[in-house]
């Protein structure tokens, strides 16, 4: 998950937004080093108040994103060997140096106080030749620019109006390069006001999809989703050997996916305007398999679907994650099962040497094999062990 991606979850606007009405409601002599906003029932329901571990993991790694980020810091105010993060009153520490409120302000649309930007905005908003509609839609969601004024921000923002009536077909992300000097995430999340200003139902401009590399070990019938591309390139080489020698394979019959840890378990993946594909093609993955597994997989068909990923808490996460968008998708034993066997002889690592402490045990993925046998191996070990 970028930083990016975790700025735009419900639970980072909400947190987020909480720090910024306070530093709004400061004077600057008044503001200490960082603002602190309790991670409660309130600020956090995805995590205090949800129906499975798995989204609740998936709340926590949002936050442990933006902390990695540099956004802020998790902190606890209660100190406990045992008991579960959020038992701990946990708290995210806001930096307030001008960079980092800068960053936040840009991406959620929120100009700093006492410059009177948003008065300037809906001043130019009025003065326009748009219609009164579109006025109504943007008047009050200023989009700004550190360093640049309003006027200047404006005038670009309705220039994409002279570029959709071009009729070239762009993404998002290059529709906001284009406009706003070479600053490509400055539409990020405004996908609705992009559809007020040119007075459509929706945004012409899609986000980017997530890109998905394709591998057929022979004829299709399951799909297996690698989580690291080093264990990806290696699951395709073994694959493939095995095939042109005639020897069995684990892979026979797979497509292998590679995505990118959580990216692979977005929900618009199955769409064919959330994803693209990437087949790689030789003498044993055949193009003749891409129309089967295009039926399949663009639908909302239940698919024989596997995943094989890191030994650790996350990679479990991950599993229960994937499952929303295939139901009957199981952990790989093939591929778990050496894995497990080297953590029962000792082997692997300590959440803290590859800084995974922040990774949250999850009880139930779904999977029979992942809950009866891999979750209880990680609570018995404590330690972990990378897919490659």
């Amino acid at each position: 998950m970028s930083p990016e991606t975790a700025l735009a979850d419900p639970l980072a606007r909400r947190v987020l937004s909480s720090a910024l009405d306070r530093l709004d409601r400061s004077l600057p002599e008044d503001r200490t080093n960082a603002v602190r906003i309790p991670i409660d029932r309130k600020t956090a329901p995805e995590i205090f108040g949800a129906e499975t571990n798995a989204d609740r993991e998936i709340a926590w790694h949002v936050l442990d994103v933006l902390a990695d980020a540099g956004i802020g810091t998790l902190a606890y105010r209660r100190t406990a060997r045992h008991g579960s993060r959020e038992d701990r009153q946990p708290v995210f520490e806001i930096a307030t140096t001008p960079a980092n409120e800068d960053r936040l302000r840009t991406f959620y649309g929120r100009p700093r106080p006492g410059v009177k930007y948003s008065e300037e905005w809906r001043a130019l908003v009025r003065s326009s030749d748009l219609d009164s509609s579109v006025k109504a839609a943007i008047l009050d969601v200023p989009v700004s620019v550190p360093g640049r004024s309003a006027t200047d921000v404006f005038r670009r923002l309705i220039s994409i109006r002279a570029l959709f009536d071009s009729g070239e077909t762009l993404y998002l992300r290059e529709v906001s390069s284009r406009t706003f000097w070479g600053l490509s995430k400055i539409l990020d999340n405004r996908s609705d006001l992009i559809a007020a200003l040119l007075g459509l139902a929706e945004c012409p401009y899609p986000s980017q999809p997530i890109h998905l590399n394709i591998y057929f070990a022979g004829a299709f019938s399951w799909i297996l989703f690698v989580e690291n591309k080093t264990s990806f390139e290696r699951a395709i080489r073994d694959a493939k050997e095995a095939l042109l020698h005639g020897r069995h394979s684990p892979y026979a019959g797979a497509a292998l996916i590679y995505s990118g840890g959580f990216m692979g378990t977005a929900g618009r993946m199955r769409k064919s305007s959330g994803s693209r594909v990437f087949y790689c093609l030789d003498a044993v993955s055949s193009a003749t398999e891409i129309e089967a597994f295009d039926a399949v997989f663009y639908s909302d068909t239940d698919v024989n679907a596997a995943f094989w990923g890191d030994l650790d808490h996350a990679g479990m996460a991950i599993l229960s994650s994937l499952r929303n968008s295939f139901p009957s998708a199981r952990a790989w034993e093939a591929g778990y099962a050496p894995m497990l066997a080297r953590l029962d002889i000792g082997e692997g690592h300590h959440p803290e040497e590859a800084k995974k402490a922040g990774q949250k045990p999850i009880l139930s993925t779904g999977c029979s094999y992942a809950d009866s046998t891999l979750i209880p191996a990680l609570a018995k070990h404590g330690r972990f062990i990378d897919q490659e």
